[in-house]
C-alpha cells in the first residue's frame, strides 16, 4: 500500500507539475524577498561594521575651542574605559584645478596601527613633508594622477603659511579613509562651504601647537559592532561620553587658566616692551630737542656777533671807501697833471725843434753850400718830422728809441730823463691805483665773508628748525604708534577678558557624516525591510495557501477513493502535507539561496557610489532563513491539512462523487435589462460565472489587488522620498545659502557683519537667525534632538523658510511656536497643545500656535519676543540665511570668497549643493525601489499565471463540455480570457485602494525618525501600476493558450466517474 501511495503521490505531482512549480515559485518569491530584503540592512551594517573595526574608527573625536594639548591627550588616556586616544591635526583648504576650486580637508597621517587608519588603495604614503596621499574619488574628479603635484591655498585673510609649513605636494598614493565613507561631506568654513575630498599629509607639516582634536577608541569588543548592534552600543558610549563631558569641564578650565596666563603674560611683556620704547624714544626727543636748541641757541649767537661784525665792518668799509674815493680822486688828479706834463714836454720839445729847424733852414739859406748847416737842417728836419712832429710824448719817446735817434736829440732834450721821471710818476699812480684795488678787494672780501656766514647761519637756522618740524612729526609717529600699542593693547586685553571658558565637543560617531548617512540609509531599508516584504511574503504565503486549499477541493474525488480503499486519515493527510512539504520545502530552499545571493549585493551595490566601503558582506543568515522557510512551510502545511480534514469529514460515498455545482442566480447585471438584454450569450455566461464561484472572486480580486497595491507601494516609496526631498529643497527651502557664524554675536555686531556681506554685489539679501539644538522627551521616540530657530525678523521669515500648511502660509506670533510635522506626529501634540523643550539646559514649557510642513530633521520656529518671553534673555546671532541674485556655481564660489573671509563668518553651505548630496542618496534609493517594485510585477505575474492554472483545471470539465459544443479553442480561450481581464481589471482597480493603504502602512514605517515622507504618490503611478497588472495578465493569457489545446474531451468527461 506504501509503494502505491508514494507511486500515486508521485503521478499527483507530475499531473499537476504546473500548480507544484506555481506553488514552489510563489514560495520561493516569498521566502526570497522576504529573507533577502531583510538581511540587507543587517549585512550593510556588518560591512561596514567590519572596515570600520579593521581601520580602528574612532568612536568619540573630541575637539575645543582653544584646541587640545599633550596634557589633555594625557588625562584621557588615563581613563579605564579608554584603549587608546590619539591626537591629530586638520584644516580645510583650497585646491583649484584649471578653472575649478574645491575644498579639501587635510588630515594628519594616522599611524599604522593608529585610529582612523587609511587604507592605501593605490601606492604608497607619505615619506616626507612634500608628499601627500589623497582620496581616490579626487584622483578622478581632477583627472590627476600619482605623481603629480597639487598645491594648496588658504581660502581664508591668512595665508595658509600660518597653517602649514609647506603648501606643495607630490601625490604618492590615493586611499580610502574611515572617516569619509560617504559622497556627503561636512560643512566648511572657507571656499563654497562644501568639502569634496581629503588629502593626508605628515604630522610635522601643520604648525599649530595644539591638537585640532583627539580621537578616542573605547575598550570592549561589545563596543566594536556600532550599527549592528547600535542600541547596545549607545548603551555604552553614553556613559563614556558623560566621563568625557566631565573630564572636558575639567580640563577646560585647566586651558583657560593657561591660556589667560599665557595671554596675560604676552600683554605684559608687550606693555614693557612698549613702556620702554616710549622711555628710549622719550629720551631720544629730549636729547634730540635739547641739541637742536643748542644748536639754535649757537645760531642765535652767531647772528648777534655777526650784527656786531657787521656794524664794525659797516663803520670801517664808510671809512675805507672814503679814502679809496679821495685817494683815486688824488691818483687822479696826479695822473692828469702827469699827462698834462707829458703834453706840456711834447709840445714844449715840438716847439723847440721846429724853431729849430727854421733857424737851420734860415742859416742854410744864407750859406746854401754850408756843409755843416746843411747836415744840421736835414738831421733837424728829419728828427722833427719822423719822430716828433704831431706825437704825444709816448709816440715821441718810441719813435724815437725805435728809429735809434734818442742820441740826435740829447743835444737838446734830455728825453730819457723826462721819461724816467713820467714813468716814475705812472708807476707811483699805478702803485697807488693797485693798494686803492687791494684796499677795495678786502673790503668786498670782507662783505662777501660776512654775508657767507650770514648764509651759513641762515642754513643752519632753517636746517635746525626743518629737525625741530621733523623730530616733532617723528615725535608724533611715535606717540601715535605708542598710542595704537597701549590700545591693542588694552584691545588684548579687553579680548583676554572676554575669552570664556573653552567647550570640550565629545563627537560621537554620529556626528561623521559619512557614518550617520550610512547608518539612516541602512536603517531606512531596514524599516523598509520590516514592512514592504512582510506584506509581499504574506501575499506569496495566501496565494500558496488559496492554492493548496483549492487543489484538495478539487482532489475531492481522489480523497473519497482513498478513503473507500481503507486509506486512514493520516494517510490521505500526509499524502496532501508531503505533496505542500515538498513544494514548500523546495521554494524556501531556492527563496534563501536566491534571496542572500541576489537582494543584499544588489541593494549593497546600489548605495557603492555614495558609500567607500571596501568589502560587501553578506553571510548566510541561518535565524532568517529559518523563520521565513518555517513560516512558508507552516502557511502551505496547515492548509493542506486543514483543506483534507475538511474534505475527510464526509462518507467516501459523497467524496467520490462531483460535488453539486453550485446554482446560477441573477447577478445584478441582470435587473438592468437595457443592458443585460444586449450581451451576447458568452458575455452573459462571463457574467454570471465571475460571481458565482464567489470564492474564487475573491481569492483573484485579493491576490490581483495586492500585487498591484504592492507596486503602488514601490511607486509610492520613490514618490515619498524624492518628493519629500523635492519638495523641502524646492518649496520649503528658499534662502540660497546658509552660515554659520564662528562666535555669536550682538545686534550692533550683526549690524557691522550685515554691511560687509552685503558689499558684495551678488547679495540679495540677508536675515540673522539664533539656532540652537534642543531635546524633547517624545511619546513615540523617546528623546529626540531639534533645532530652535528664532530670526532678527519674523515677517521676514517666510523668504528664507516657507512656513506653510496645506499651502496656507504661517506666521510667527508672541504667543507661541511653530513646530514641523513630524515632530508633532512624535510628540502627538496638535496646534493649541503645550510641550516641554530643553534649551541651553533649561526646560520651558511652549504652546503650538501651528504645525508646519516640513520633511528633513525637526525644527521649532518663534518670535525675538516669544523667545525673550520663555528664556528670560536677548539673543545673540550665530548664523544667516542669504538670498543670491546669481546662484550659478562661478558666482557662489565667488561669493564664498568674498564673505568667507570676514571675521566671525564659520562655514558656508548653499541649499543647492545640499540638494545635490540629497540627490546622490535619492538616485540609491529609486534603484532599490526598482527592486521592490520588479519583485512586486514578477510576484503579480506568478500570481495571476496560479490563479488562471488553477481556474482552467478546476473547469476542466465546463471547457470540455463547451468544446464539445463546437467551440474553437480561440473562442474557449476568449471564454476564460474574458473572465480574467475582468477580474484583472476589478483586482487593479481595488488595488489602488489596497496600494494607497499599503503605501500608508509603508510609509509610516520606513521613516526615520529624523525624515518625513511625502504621503502623496503621483496618478501616473497608479496608471503604470494597474497597466503593468493588466500587461502580466494578458501575457499570461497568452501563455496559457496551448493548455486549451491539451483538454482531453471525453477524458474530463469521464473525470466524474
Amino acid at each position: 500500500m506504501k509503494k502505491t501511495f508514494y507511486k500515486n503521490l508521485y503521478r499527483d505531482i507530475k499531473k499537476t507539475f504546473s500548480r507544484f512549480l506555481s506553488i514552489v515559485m510563489i514560495i520561493a518569491m516569498g521566502v526570497a524577498f522576504y529573507s533577502g530584503v531583510r538581511a540587507t540592512s543587517p549585512d550593510m551594517k556588518k560591512s561596514a561594521d567590519a572596515y570600520l573595526k579593521e581601520s580602528n574608527f574612532m568612536d568619540f573625536k573630541l575637539v575645543s575651542t582653544m584646541g587640545l594639548t599633550m596634557d589633555d591627550l594625557a588625562e584621557i588616556k588615563k581613563d579605564d574605559s579608554v584603549e587608546k586616544a590619539e591626537g591629530a591635526f586638520s584644516i580645510d583648504a583650497i585646491f583649484e584645478n584649471k578653472d575649478k576650486a574645491m575644498v579639501v580637508n587635510v588630515n594628519s597621517l594616522p599611524s599604522e596601527t593608529g585610529i582612523n587608519k587609511i587604507k592605501v588603495v593605490e601606492g604608497r604614503e607619505p615619506e616626507n613633508n612634500n608628499e601627500a596621499v589623497v582620496e581616490n574619488l579626487f584622483l578622478k574628479d581632477n583627472n590627476l594622477k600619482i605623481g603629480d603635484e597639487i598645491e594648496l591655498k588658504s581660502g581664508k585673510e591668512t595665508e595658509i603659511s600660518e597653517d602649514l609649513n609647506n603648501n606643495k605636494f607630490t601625490i604618492v598614493g590615493s586611499a580610502q579613509s574611515p572617516l569619509y565613507i560617504s559622497a556627503q561631506r561636512q560643512l566648511s568654513s572657507v571656499g563654497n562651504g562644501s568639502v569634496r575630498g581629503f588629502v593626508y599629509i605628515l604630522a610635522d607639516v601643520f604648525e599649530s601647537e595644539v591638537y585640532t582634536e583627539i580621537y578616542v577608541k573605547i575598550n570592549g569588543e561589545e563596543s566594536k559592532d556600532s550599527l549592528l548592534n547600535n542600541d547596545k552600543y549607545d548603551e555604552i558610549v553614553s556613559k563614556i561620553e558623560e566621563n568625557l563631558k566631565k573630564l572636558g569641564v575639567i580640563r577646560s578650565d585647566v586651558r583657560y587658566e593657561e591660556v589667560f596666563q599665557e595671554g596675560e603674560s604676552k600683554i605684559n611683556e608687550e606693555e614693557e616692551k612698549l613702556l620702554k620704547s616710549e622711555k628710549e624714544a622719550q629720551d631720544k626727543f629730549a636729547d634730540g630737542y635739547k641739541q637742536l636748541n643748542d644748536a639754535k641757541l649757537k645760531i642765535e649767537q652767531g647772528k648777534k656777533l655777526l650784527q656786531e661784525n657787521q656794524i664794525a665792518f659797516d663803520k670801517k668799509a664808510t671809512e675805507g671807501e672814503k679814502q679809496i674815493s679821495l685817494g683815486k680822486k688824488q691818483l687822479d688828479d696826479s695822473e692828469k697833471n702827469l699827462n698834462l706834463s707829458k703834453e706840456q714836454a711834447a709840445t714844449n720839445i715840438s716847439s723847440s725843434i721846429a724853431l729849430m729847424v727854421e733857424d737851420a733852414k734860415k742859416q742854410l739859406n744864407f750859406n746854401p753850400t754850408n756843409l755843416t748847416y746843411s747836415n744840421q737842417y736835414n738831421n733837424l728836419s728829419y728828427l722833427y718830422e719822423e719822430n716828433i712832429k704831431g706825437k704825444d710824448f709816448d709816440s715821441m719817446y718810441n719813435s724815437l728809441k725805435t728809429n735809434e735817434s734818442l742820441e740826435s736829440i740829447k743835444p737838446y732834450f734830455d728825453i730819457e730823463s723826462l721819461k724816467s721821471n713820467f714813468d716814475n710818476g705812472k708807476a707811483e699812480i699805478d702803485k697807488g691805483r693797485k693798494e686803492l684795488a687791494q684796499q677795495e678787494k678786502l673790503l668786498s672780501e670782507g662783505k662777501i665773508k660776512l654775508e657767507e656766514e650770514a648764509k651759513k647761519l641762515n642754513e643752519a637756522e632753517s636746517e635746525v628748525l626743518k629737525n625741530i618740524e621733523e623730530l616733532k612729526i617723528e615725535e608724533e609717529k611715535v606717540n601715535t604708534k605708542i598710542k595704537d600699542g597701549e590700545l591693542e593693547i588694552q584691545k588684548n586685553r579687553d579680548k583676554l577678558e572676554d575669552i570664556k571658558v573653552p567647550e570640550w565637543y565629545v563627537l560621537g560617531r554620529k556626528t561623521n557624516v559619512g557614518y550617520e548617512t550610512y547608518r539612516q540609509d541602512s536603517e531606512r531599508i531596514d524599516n523598509i525591510g520590516k514592512a514592504f516584504p512582510l506584506i509581499f511574503f504574506l501575499v506569496a504565503a495566501l496565494v500558496s495557501l488559496t492554492t493548496i486549499t483549492r487543489m484538495v477541493q478539487e482532489n475531492r474525488i481522489e480523497i473519497g477513493t482513498f478513503k473507500a480503499l481503507g486509506y486512514s486519515r493520516n494517510t490521505i493527510v500526509l499524502h496532501y502535507l508531503i505533496y505542500a512539504l515538498a513544494a514548500s520545502i523546495i521554494g524556501s530552499l531556492l527563496g534563501i539561496s536566491f534571496g542572500f545571493r541576489l537582494f543584499p549585493p544588489l541593494i549593497m551595490n546600489a548605495y557603492s557610489t555614495l558609500y567607500a566601503i571596501p568589502n560587501s558582506l553578506t553571510p548566510f543568515d541561518y535565524k532568517l532563513a529559518f523563520l521565513s522557510s518555517i513560516i512558508a512551510i507552516l502557511f502551505t502545511t496547515v492548509a493542506a491539512v486543514l483543506a483534507t480534514l475538511e474534505e475527510l469529514r464526509e462518507e467516501p460515498a459523497y467524496l467520490i462523487r462531483p460535488k453539486q455545482p453550485k446554482s446560477g442566480k441573477a447577478i445584478l447585471l441582470e435587473k438592468a435589462t437595457f443592458i443585460w438584454k444586449r450581451l451576447s450569450f458568452t458575455r452573459k455566461v462571463t457574467a454570471r460565472n465571475i460571481f458565482r464561484y464567489k470564492q474564487r472572486f475573491f481569492m483573484t480580486v485579493i491576490g490581483i489587488a495586492t500585487c498591484t497595491g504592492l507596486m503602488i507601494t514601490g511607486f509610492g516609496i520613490k514618490s515619498g522620498v524624492v518628493g519629500a526631498t523635492e519638495s523641502q529643497f524646492n518649496n520649503i527651502y528658499r534662502y540660497d545659502m546658509k552660515s554659520t557664524l564662528s562666535k555669536d554675536i550682538d545686534s550692533s555686531e550683526k549690524e557691522t557683519m550685515k554691511i560687509k556681506i552685503m558689499e558684495d554685489s551678488n547679495v540679495e539679501s540677508v536675515l540673522f537667525a539664533y539656532t540652537k539644538n534642543a531635546t524633547i522627551d517624545t511619546i513615540k521616540s523617546g528623546i529626540v534632538d531639534s533645532y530652535i530657530v528664532v530670526t532678527e525678523d519674523e515677517t521676514e521669515l517666510n523668504k528664507y523658510i516657507n512656513l506653510t500648511m496645506k499651502n496656507e502660509e504661517l506666521n510667527l506670533n508672541n504667543e507661541g511656536v511653530i513646530i514641523t510635522e513630524k515632530l508633532g506626529k512624535l510628540m502627538n501634540k496638535k496646534v493649541g497643545d503645550t510641550f516641554e523643550v530643553n534649551i541651553n539646559s533649561k526646560s520651558v514649557e511652549v504652546k503650538i500656535e501651528a504645525i508646519t510642513e516640513h520633511y528633513i530633521q525637526h525644527y521649532i520656529y518663534m518670535s525675538n519676543d516669544y523667545y525673550k518671553k520663555i528664556m528670560k534673555e536677548d539673543i545673540e546671532f550665530n548664523g544667516f540665511y542669504g538670498n543670491l541674485k546669481d546662484t550659478s556655481d562661478s558666482s557662489q564660489d565667488n561669493t564664498s570668497k568674498i564673505i568667507g573671509v570676514i571675521e566671525g563668518i564659520g562655514s558656508v553651505s548653499y541649499r543647492n549643493n545640499t540638494y545635490f548630496d540629497f540627490n546622490k542618496t535619492i538616485k540609491s534609493i529609486n534603484s532599490v525601489v526598482f527592486v521592490l517594485i520588479a519583485s512586486a510585477g514578477v510576484l503579480a505575474f506568478i500570481v495571476i499565471f496560479n490563479l488562471t492554472n488553477i481556474n482552467i483545471n478546476e473547469r476542466k470539465r465546463e471547457l470540455s463540455t463547451i468544446k464539445l459544443l463546437g467551440f474553437y479553442n480561440s473562442e474557449l480561450a476568449s471564454y476564460i480570457y474574458r473572465e480574467n481581464i475582468i477580474l484583472t481589471l476589478i483586482g487593479s482597480l481595488t488595488g489602488i485602494g489596497v496600494g494607497l493603504l499599503l503605501n500608508t502602512f509603508v510609509i509610516t514605517t520606513a521613516e526615520t525618525n529624523v525624515m518625513m515622507f511625502l504621503r502623496k504618490i503621483q496618478p501616473s503611478y497608479f496608471l503604470y501600476s494597474v497597466l503593468l497588472t493588466i500587461s502580466f495578465s494578458i501575457i499570461v493569457n497568452l501563455a496559457m493558450y496551448k493548455e486549451f489545446d491539451k483538454i482531453d474531451m471525453i477524458e474530463s468527461l469521464k473525470s466524474a466517474e
